[in-house]
């Protein structure tokens, strides 16, 4: 299972969806959902949590943004 609780293992990992505007040109969050659990499944890890930053811009240190800062 790509999607599970933190174990310790080394290969925890969180996924991070981020748009700076919601519009039909985006990567929808479905898409990068996809993307990210493709990656993450490329390097035996698996996903513990989702960051989910929409309105966010890419500038934005990723420490202070709203859901992946914290």
């Amino acid at each position: 299972m790509i999607e599970r609780p933190y174990d310790g293992c080394g290969k925890c990992l969180l996924g991070v969806r981020r748009l700076s505007r919601m519009k039909a040109a985006t990567s929808s969050p479905e898409r990068q959902r996809e993307d990210v659990l493709t990656a993450a499944a490329s390097v035996g890890g698996h996903i513990i949590g989702w960051a989910d930053d929409c309105e966010v811009s890419g500038a934005t240190d990723p420490m202070t943004r709203p859901k992946l800062g914290p």
